[in-house]
């Protein structure tokens, strides 16, 4: 009997030894460790590698609307979010977002209490270099929560092959105003079929 203890327990610790590791972020070494990047998060900063070609950016951050992007080779450029999730770069319009107020689409119910505002749509690039990288996680932070998730996210679509994002912002708001919700819908297709991933997020105005 004790034998055949030993014999499974063997064999439970050699399959999980052979199980992969799943991409996460450690929240005491603030490390995310992905299938083609890896971020180390050090207080404001966070510093981004693409695995394959060992390329770098850091992303310094003041708040969630402005901070600096820094290159490998040193360049500095200062970034500010507005309002509308349109990401200016040293003061020019780098990334756009397209706002599409749909009348027709009301997923309200009278048992609900959120009301549909508007749909944002991004598309951003999960190739090219590390800049671009950084812009394309920069326009979605505010809505999808913390940046590990946004990094999770575009990794995940680059393990797919996916050479762009695609992104839909579904806002929805109560009565008073007084909360927000973004509900958040990845895909990896422009006939957006293949769902990568769907995050929600709450804000309170006041």
């Amino acid at each position: 009997m004790k034998k055949g203890i030993i014999i499974l327990t063997i064999a439970m610790l050699f399959a999980l030894s052979l199980v992969p590791t799943v991409a996460s972020a450690n929240e005491v070494n603030n490390v995310y460790d992905g299938e083609t990047l890896t971020a180390i998060k050090n207080g404001n900063k966070l510093l981004i590698e693409d695995k394959k070609t060992g390329e770098t950016v850091t992303i310094e951050l003041e708040n969630n609307s402005n901070g600096k992007i820094i290159q490998e080779d040193g360049t500095v450029e200062e970034f500010k979010r507005n309002a509308d999730g349109d990401i200016y770069v040293d003061g020019q319009l780098e990334v756009a977002a397209e706002e599409n107020r749909d009348k027709e689409l009301n997923p309200t119910t009278r048992a609900s209490k959120w009301i549909y505002v508007q749909t944002y749509k991004y598309n951003t690039t999960t190739r090219g270099n590390m800049r671009s990288l950084a812009l394309g996680i920069l326009s979605f932070m505010p809505y999808v929560g913390p940046i590990y998730g946004v990094i999770g996210i575009i990794d995940a679509a680059r393990s797919l092959g996916a050479k762009t994002l695609y992104v839909r912002v579904k806002q929805y708001r109560t009565k008073g105003y007084q909360f927000y919700k973004y509900d958040s819908y990845f895909y990896s297709n422009a006939k957006l079929t293949k769902l990568i991933k769907k995050t929600s997020k709450t804000k309170k105005m006041w």
